[in-house]
C-alpha cells in the first residue's frame, strides 16, 4: 500500500540536507537525504527553472515527451536500513504500461518536472518520519533562500556566472513571492 505525497521543501535537518516530504493532513515529513547538486535540482524543478545544460530531469522529461511516452508517478520504496529508499517511475505509452528504477532523489525532480504524484510505501512514514513545524509558509521560502544564497557563493567562487545568474534569478523570484504574500 502507498501514501501519496509531496515535497514541502529542500532543506538541512539534523542529519543532513534533505528533501522533506510531507504526509498528508500532519506535521510530519519524512527526509530524503540528498547531496548539495541534488537539492539545487530538486529547488530548480520546483522553481520551474530549465537548467542548461538540462540535467536529468529535464532531459528525461524532453525524452519522454519526444518519444510520446507519458509519466505516470513515482513510488518511493523501503531499501535496506532507515533512510535508503529506492524508486520506481511508472510510464505509459503507446499501449503499454512500463516501469524504471531511478536514483531518488532523479526521481523526485522528475515528479515535480512531469507533476505527477509521489506516493511512499505506507511502511516508510511509520519508520523515519521527523516532525516539522509548518506555522509559517514562509519557512519553505525561507529555507529555500538560504540553501540558495549558499549555492550562489559557491557558483561564484568556482567562476561557474551563468549558473549564478541562474540562481540569483530564482532567489529574486522567492524574494517577490515573499513580498507579495506579506502584502
Amino acid at each position: 500500500m502507498f501514501i501519496k505525497t509531496e515535497i514541502w521543501t529542500v532543506g538541512r535537518t539534523e542529519s543532513g540536507m534533505a528533501a522533506l516530504l510531507r504526509l498528508p493532513s500532519s506535521a510530519r515529513c519524512v527526509p530524503v537525504y540528498v547531496e548539495p547538486t541534488e537539492a539545487q535540482m530538486i529547488l530548480t524543478a520546483l522553481a520551474g527553472v530549465n537548467e542548461r545544460p538540462p540535467r536529468f530531469p529535464e532531459f528525461f522529461s524532453a525524452l519522454c515527451s519526444a518519444m510520446a511516452v507519458a509519466p505516470e508517478s513515482v513510488e518511493i520504496l523501503k531499501d535496506g536500513s532507515k533512510g535508503q529508499y529506492r524508486a520506481v517511475v511508472h510510464f505509459r505509452g503507446d499501449g503499454t504500461r512500463f516501469s524504471l528504477d531511478s536514483r531518488t532523489p532523479d526521481a523526485l525532480a522528475f515528479a515535480v518536472r512531469s507533476g505527477i504524484s509521489i506516493f511512499l510505501e505506507d511502511a516508510i512514514p511509520e519508520e523515519d518520519s521527523i516532525s516539522v513545524s509548518m506555522a509559517e509558509p514562509e519557512m519553505s521560502f525561507g529555507a529555500q533562500l538560504s540553501r540558495l544564497r549558499e549555492e550562489l557563493g559557491n557558483r561564484v567562487d568556482e567562476e561557474d556566472y551563468e549558473q549564478a545568474a541562474r540562481i540569483r534569478d530564482r532567489i529574486q523570484m522567492i524574494e517577490r513571492r515573499m513580498r507579495a504574500e506579506k502584502e
